[in-house]
């Protein structure tokens, strides 16, 4: 039964994301923003993660969406519709702007897959955004490989074949999402001079509201405190 709940969570959290993302894409400049706000909402387990975390990503971090938005339409949103243009219009063909066009979109899949988790979890300027997502490119390697490669799939489907794009609205910032989240860990854990796995039990640990500002403590803790209660 519980797997059973489970698959209805994730066929309708499947629709619902499907939905923001597809209206976010039609509208153009909500696109990015949604996008990270996917980030913070699927960094959690499907039992926690809440749909109103996109909204409050997004809310929480407008100040550097303004300027990642801008960027990102310059680096994706136009080489794709120059390279859409040109596939559909041999003709006129211009291999300057295409040039121009595939370099810009190169940089903007590499950035569409590392900022989002940076914008998430640290309050940066721009040009540290941009020096911090070559950075988490290194936590590593098969990692962003595999993410750049995702986004990547879906800029090819937009261009060649778009009406598929709607089957990979969901999956596609969900697989993004965990693999920068396993460099940003690894990454962190380094600096710290610790592991991943303290470093999760340790945030853990330090988590004790729940989505309802209700007091909320780790397993760990309520052991804790049944045994000091027996004691007494």
């Amino acid at each position: 039964m519980n797997g059973l709940r489970k698959l209805g969570d994730y066929i309708w959290e499947f629709m619902v994301v499907t939905l923001i993302v597809a209206v976010s894409a039609v509208t153009v400049l909500p696109f990015i923003p949604v996008i990270v706000g996917l980030n913070a909402f699927f960094r959690r387990s499907i039992d926690e993660r809440r749909f109103r975390d996109i909204f409050i990503a997004i809310g929480q971090n407008w100040k550097i969406l303004i300027i990642y938005t801008i960027f990102q339409l310059v680096m994706i949103v136009f080489p794709v519709l120059n390279i859409y243009y040109f596939n559909t219009h041999p003709e006129n063909l211009n291999t300057f702007v295409l040039a121009v066009s595939v370099i810009a979109l190169v940089f903007g899949v590499f950035y569409l897959a590392t900022a989002p988790t940076i914008i998430v979890n640290m309050d940066v300027t721009f040009f540290q955004l941009l020096r911090n997502g070559i950075m988490l490119l290194f936590g590593g390697l098969l990692h962003s490989i595999i993410a750049v490669a995702c986004i990547a799939g879906v800029v090819a489907l937009i261009i060649w074949y778009p009406y598929v794009v709607v089957l990979t609205l969901y999956a596609a910032p969900y697989l993004v999402c965990r693999l920068m989240y396993e460099n940003f860990y690894k990454l962190k854990a380094r600096a710290l001079g610790t592991t991943v796995e303290k470093l999760r039990e340790q945030e853990n640990a330090d988590d004790y509201l729940d989505e309802y500002g209700r007091v909320k403590h780790d397993e760990k803790v309520n052991v804790e405190q049944k045994n000091e209660e027996q004691s007494n």
